[in-house]
């Protein structure tokens, strides 16, 4: 019973490309929550340039919360249109090796 909560917890998460360089993870988690309960915003950031990478993950609490996100047609942080993905699954076995 634990491994399919688990599991459907992992479709909570929402992939964000595109993300302005000017946005921090603060603002995009303001900016999510107008959906729902944001748990969490995951904004990596490149070591050699000290800049994020333009994408994030966003975790809600609930699976109403992210369908509420994708009810919107476009979501547009300061005048750049953000891509956004659904989460199914997300396994470290799966990840690809990216070269850095």
């Amino acid at each position: 019973a634990r491994a399919v909560g688990r599991r459907s917890r992992r479709l909570f998460d929402i992939f964000v490309a595109e993300v302005p360089w000017t946005v921090s993870s603060k603002e995009l988690k303001e900016y999510f929550s107008q959906f729902g309960s944001v748990q969490r915003c995951q904004l990596p950031f490149d070591k050699d340039t000290g800049f994020h990478r333009r994408y994030c993950w966003i975790k809600f609490s609930t699976p109403q919360d992210v369908q509420n996100v994708f009810q919107k047609d476009s979501h547009i942080l300061e005048g750049a249109k953000l891509t956004l993905k659904q989460q199914t699954r997300r396994r470290r076995s799966q990840r690809t090796n990216q070269s850095e």
